[in-house]
Parts: C-alpha cells; sequence; structure tokens
C-alpha cells in the first residue's frame, strides 16, 4: 500500500503530537533583512508594498492586510500550522501622496537561509500576477535555498510584466508568493531575508544592480538534519533489478521511487532515491535494507555526507550494496526487497517521525542487523586492504 504525502503528514502530526505539523515552531517566514546600509544613496526611492494573505478569488485592492513602506520589506509567509501550503499576492507601487513619482528600476535581492532541514523542503515560488492574483510569469521558484540562491546577486524586477521589455516601474505590478512544505515533518524555523528597492531610472542604468559585491552572499550550501532515520520506501522485487528502471514504492511514502543505476547479477544493485511529484523535494539517504533469503544488511550513510544515490553509504562498492551472504552456497542471495530510510530532524517532542514502510517480520529471525556496521561486496575486504 502506498499512502499520500497528506495522509503520511496527518498520522505524523497525530502521532508526533502538536509538535509535528502545527504550533508556531513550524513556521516559514521570509523577512526583510537587517536594517544596515546597502550603501544605496543616489537615487533611491520609497516604495509602497501592500499585501494581501492567503489570497484566493476576488480581493478587495482598496483594503489590505498590511502595508510597507520604504526599501526593506517584510514579506508576509506567515506560519503554517495545519496547513501545507500558503500564498501571499503582494502590490509594489510608487507613493503618489504628492503627485506622481519618477519612475524606478525595481530589485530585489535575496540572502542565504540558515541551515536548516527546512529551508531544502520548503518550495517557494515567485510570480508576476494580476490584480486577482493569478500568478503570470515565474521569477523565482524551487526549495528555499535555490529562492535564496537564484535571488542573491538581486534580480530586477519588470515593472510591467505584459510588455517584452523590463520596464521601470511607473505604477504598479502585482507579485504572488506561493509556498508548500513538501514533505517536511519537523519544527524547524527558517527564514529568507530579502531587500527591496528602487532607484530613479534617470539617475542610473536601470539595468545594473544597485547592490554592492560585498552585500551578496556566497553561494548557499545544501543543510540538512539527520537526527532521524526514517523510514519512508520499500521496492520488493521478483526478478533481479533492471539498470535504467524506476522503481516506484511498493510500501510507503508517495511521490518518491528510486531509479537503478547499475547491478552485479541479481544480488547487486546501486540506485538513486528520486522524487516523481514535481511538488516533493529530495531526500538524502539514511539507510537502506538490502533482504535477501532470511536475513538483510544494512547499508547506512557515511559521517558528514548527505547524498541521494547509494555511493554515499558505508560498505557499498562502487555504489553497490548487495544481499546477505548465503552459507549454503558461499555466494548471495538474489534481492528481494530494498527498505529505505532517509534523514530527517526530531520532531517537537523530540521523537522521530513514525516509519510508513516496514521490514518483512522474519527478517534475521528476529535479529535486526546493527546500522552502521552493513555487510560488504564482494571486493570490500580487497578494497580496505588497499586503503591501509
Amino acid at each position: 500500500m502506498t499512502l499520500s504525502r497528506r495522509r503520511v503528514l496527518a498520522a505524523l502530526a497525530t502521532a508526533g503530537g502538536a509538535g509535528a505539523l502545527t504550533g508556531s515552531a513550524t513556521s516559514a517566514l521570509l523577512r526583510d533583512v537587517d536594517q544596515g546600509s546597502f550603501g544605496l544613496t543616489t537615487g533611491l526611492v520609497d516604495i509602497v508594498v501592500e499585501y494581501w494573505e492567503n489570497s484566493a478569488g476576488a480581493i478587495d485592492l482598496s483594503a489590505p492586510d498590511g502595508v510597507v513602506d520604504g526599501p526593506h520589506v517584510t514579506l508576509p509567509i506567515g506560519t503554517l500550522d495545519e496547513v501545507e501550503s500558503g500564498r501571499a499576492l503582494l502590490r509594489i507601487s510608487l507613493p503618489q501622496d504628492e503627485g506622481p513619482n519618477n519612475p524606478a528600476s525595481l530589485w530585489l535581492k535575496g540572502d542565504c537561509p540558515d541551515a536548516t532541514t527546512l529551508g531544502e523542503f520548503l518550495q517557494v515560488t515567485l510570480s508576476y500576477a494580476t490584480a486577482d492574483g493569478t500568478p503570470t510569469t515565474e521569477i523565482a521558484s524551487g526549495s528555499l535555498r535555490m529562492v535564496a540562491n537564484a535571488l542573491r546577486a538581486g534580480r530586477r524586477l519588470d515593472g510591467d510584466p505584459t510588455t517584452e521589455d523590463i520596464d521601470c516601474l511607473t505604477d504598479e505590478v502585482f507579485v504572488v508568493i506561493e509556498y508548500d512544505l513538501g514533505a517536511y515533518v519537523g519544527t524547524e524555523t527558517v527564514s529568507l531575508p530579502l531587500s527591496l528597492v528602487a532607484i530613479q531610472c534617470r539617475n542610473a542604468d536601470p539595468s545594473i544592480s544597485p547592490f554592492p559585491a560585498d552585500s551578496i552572499d556566497p553561494v548557499c550550501q545544501p543543510a540538512y538534519n539527520c537526527d532521524c532515520c526514517w523510514t519512508i520506501g520499500k521496492v520488493e522485487v521478483e526478478a533481479a533489478f533492471e539498470r535504467g528502471r524506476t522503481y516506484t514504492f511498493n510500501e510507503g511514502l508517495a511521490g518518491y521511487a528510486i531509479r537503478v543505476t547499475d547491478t552485479d547479477g541479481d544480488s547487486g544493485v546501486a540506485f538513486k532515491l528520486v522524487a516523481t511529484d514535481v511538488d516533493v523535494p529530495p531526500l538524502p539517504l539514511c539507510d537502506v535494507a538490502v533482504k535477501g533469503g532470511p536475513p538483510d544488511v544494512h547499508y547506512s550513510r557515511r559521517e558528514n555526507e548527505f547524498g541521494f544515490d547509494t555511493s554515499v553509504l558505508d560498505g557499498a562498492v562502487d555504489g553497490i550494496i548487495y544481499a546477505p551472504e548465503n552459507p549454503n552456497s558461499g555466494g548471495r542471495y538474489g534481492i528481494s526487497y530494498v527498505l529505505v530510510s532517509v534523514c530527517a530532524p526530531e520532531l517537537a517532542d523530540g521523537g522521530c517521525p513514525a516509519d510508513v514502510a516496514s521490514e518483512a517480520a522474519s527478517v534475521g529471525g528476529g535479529q535486526k542487523p546493527p546500522r552502521g556496521k552493513p555487510d560488504t561486496g564482494p571486493d570490500a575486504e580487497k578494497k580496505k586492504g588497499e586503503k591501509k
């Protein structure tokens, strides 16, 4: 049986208590950067940002949920409690209280979020939008970290997305921000520091970023938390794995599968964990159990390494992991299933997410091999000798 993501997350929230997916601990905020100066002086103009949270359908443009003035803008991505997704509509305009303002070049910049698993899982899409919040052209999308990378050097926004050219802002432009928790089940918090500035087009080349080089972060690096080894899926086979084939889980979390990259007869396999649903993020492997005959054997990730294929597992030989040895034949059993576990953070109560796939009840005659001490492939002893 394959469980849907929503059913799994609901079960985890129930099993893990209020901290699993509820409460203020699981918040995902996009907020402003520190109020320090970027050295922006000449030509800097005020902008007005109004926002409507979780807007859907018709909205009252005369009654925004909030208004922020100035070059540093707090983008209103609220707390994710019992829901998995949300959105906010922004209207960016020039102040008109004292007459029309000068056309302005509009720029958006992001900094790297804190290194958290949530930053890898939270899916964010920024798009231009119509006045009713309907997305049109995409600006940036991906995990929170990917969006930060896309915006870290500054991205010029189009003052009029309905034309082919990138225009200066003369009136108003709408941007919608959509976000989704994906498969995240932890309780971390994360924010994406953003800065939105406008420069008078007549005082500078509007195509040149106003952000100085020393304000740009290095490339945001991946960050995961492996407090827990969360078992998310099992792939059962009756014949040998086939190289190049993708196998969906027979049991476990929907949206994921393994793509076989190499094999060694019917007893060895190398694979990559892949997402079959565009709305779910990649998950780094923590442990893979390989069953053949009565026992199984566990291959755990090497310390301080994160990856999505079996090459990061301790004991893998050229990325291939093997079924246990068959004492009767002197060879190895054929693989009957692989059980996949991924890295996950602790829940609010200090516990781990409940596994959504399980090993066979008869594995090892009731004796589960210790994790972190996997069996090895046929050439492992030779390779170990070469390293000494």
